[in-house]
């Protein structure tokens, strides 16, 4: 096992790592986006063996709203979209490992195709404390590309559901294909989202200070623990 001792992120990093898929690939056309169940479990546990500290989404959040500070080689799991496979897989083995994920729900397209969430399954998740939610639009529509209108409608539509669903304020939003321009951005926090999160890769520094989105590193099929490392402590591989 790789020893990230000499690695650590110092107290003002904070890595997040992007995931689609988790499971069997079902979609060769999308393989690069699934992340087999095994390399996710050891994925997991090498988080734990390397003292990263997993962040609920609600921690992220605190932090940058109330000004708290984040705990050494602190590290956010986000999945997109919404898909059945985070429930089949990704929800049991952070389980397992009782480490908390994060998934960005198109709330439109929820339970609309075998292959994507219910909302029975986000309340089963949901109710056992290990995923957190969140925005990632109503219809996951590429937003530079619609109106102004047509934007706000996608981002409050979606933030009303959720927070119709859950009981509670809904600050953070992940823009759908990482397209955003300062347009939409703008429509972004002026509908009331706080927190955004990006496609472009690398390690937020802390404090975050909110001039541009969130960074991510993207997790792919195929990747060795040595690019997993590189993406925790780099952003990249």
């Amino acid at each position: 096992m790789l020893n990230l001792l000499r690695f650590f992120q110092p107290e003002n990093k904070c890595a997040i790592l992007m995931y689609h898929h988790v499971g069997p690939v079902t979609d060769e056309n999308e393989r690069k986006y699934f992340v087999s169940s095994e390399i996710f479990q050891q994925q997991l546990k090498f988080l734990k063996e390397n003292k990263f500290y997993a962040l609920k989404l609600e921690e992220l959040e605190d932090a940058f709203l109330y000004g708290k500070k984040l705990p050494e080689n602190s590290v956010l799991i986000t999945l997109d979209d919404g898909w059945l496979d985070n429930y089949q897989y990704a929800y049991s083995i952070a389980k397992e490992n009782n480490i908390p994920i994060t998934i960005f729900l198109s709330t439109a397209l929820i339970g609309k195709d075998n292959e994507l969430l219910t909302w029975d399954h986000v309340r089963e998740m949901h109710g056992s404390g290990i995923v957190s939610f969140s925005s990632h639009g109503a219809h996951h529509k590429r937003l530079r590309d619609l109106s102004d209108e047509d934007v706000f409608s996608e981002l409050a539509d979606s933030k009303q559901a959720l927070e119709a669903f859950f009981a509670k304020p809904v600050v953070s939003f992940c823009y759908p294909f990482g397209a955003f321009d300062k347009r939409v951005r703008r429509l972004v926090l002026n509908a009331g989202y706080q927190l955004d999160f990006g496609t472009r890769k690398g390690i937020n520094s802390w404090p975050w200070k909110g001039s541009r989105p969130l960074l991510r590193a993207h997790v792919y099929n195929g990747e060795s623990l040595t690019d997993y490392a590189n993406e925790l402590t780099k952003g990249r591989k």
